[in-house]
């Protein structure tokens, strides 16, 4: 189990209401302190998630997840004063928009990319950092194909890509930095919107999603941190139907033995070779 108590978490806010109820469950474990980070401000919001522990400490900072990285440089050097440093880096904003497939891929894919690229540093045990995890929040449909919604589909399967390569132990056994995902299911919310599919063959299905019978961001954002407290490194969850279940991961392709050797051999033999 992975202990929150005391933790530094920043959090990278959706806009479908799982991330607020998220931080809600996050403020009952005793974490030391949250930085909320959000494309537009909500003050009522905060003061109801501070309102749970008045000892733990509140930031919130609005943060376009779209941005370049350069600029995200400069913005976390100043998140850092104030957090000092980062255990657990989440990233939960999340667009639908099948008419602006830009803004879908920026928002869902690249701009979780650039962040975590950003943040690594701060928590690289090597570099600025002790370590820690991070969780990227994203849907079931980043697993499965959805013909109604492709854009949305194409930009979860990035993160779910992303997630499962950064996980890998090149990276976790020098950086000490665990990447798991945790993929939601249809949420109150977030399908209780207008919703365009991608081709207006599938318009009738995103028109009756919005009353489907879907989980409650309240009980999605309770197994995202439950999640959180019993992943490992590399590990992919699904979050939905009120349950919390472990995907077990398959690997189509496998490197050719002489492949293999050649690409774990030393630098040494290389040099010999040369």
């Amino acid at each position: 189990m992975y202990d929150l108590a005391g933790k530094h978490i920043c959090y990278v806010a959706d806009c479908g209401g799982i991330s607020l109820e998220a931080c809600k469950v996050l403020m009952s474990k005793n974490i030391a302190k949250l930085a909320i980070l959000h494309r537009m401000e909500n003050p009522q919001a905060i003061a109801q998630v501070q309102s749970i522990k008045h000892s733990t400490q509140i930031f919130f900072w609005t943060y376009d997840v779209t941005m370049a990285r350069e600029d995200m440089k400069q913005y976390f050097d100043e998140v850092m004063v104030q957090m000092d440093y980062i255990d657990v880096l989440i990233n939960g904003a999340t667009l639908c928009d099948e008419q602006d497939i830009d803004a879908t891929i920026s928002t869902n894919l690249t701009g979780m990319m650039n962040t975590c690229a950003t943040v690594l540093p701060y928590m690289d045990k090597q570099q600025l950092g002790k370590g820690g995890m991070i969780v990227n929040v994203t849907s079931v449909v980043g697993l499965d194909p959805s013909p109604v919604f492709c854009a949305y589909s194409a930009s979860k399967f990035g993160v779910i890509g992303f997630t499962r390569s950064l996980a890998d132990p090149l990276y976790y056994n020098q950086d000490g930095v665990a990447v798991m995902a945790v993929c939601c299911g249809p949420t109150k919310l977030f399908v209780d919107r207008e919703l365009t599919a991608f081709l207006s063959y599938g318009q009738s299905f995103a028109d009756r999603l919005r009353t489907a019978p879907c989980q409650s961001p309240r009980i999605c954002a309770k197994n995202i941190v439950k999640a959180i407290e019993c992943g490992e490194n590399g590990q992919i969850w699904i979050a939905d139907k009120g349950g919390l279940e472990l995907v077990k991961l398959h690997w189509y392709w496998h490197m050719a033995d002489q492949f293999l050797h050649y690409m774990q051999r030393p630098n040494d033999d290389e040099d010999e070779n040369d």
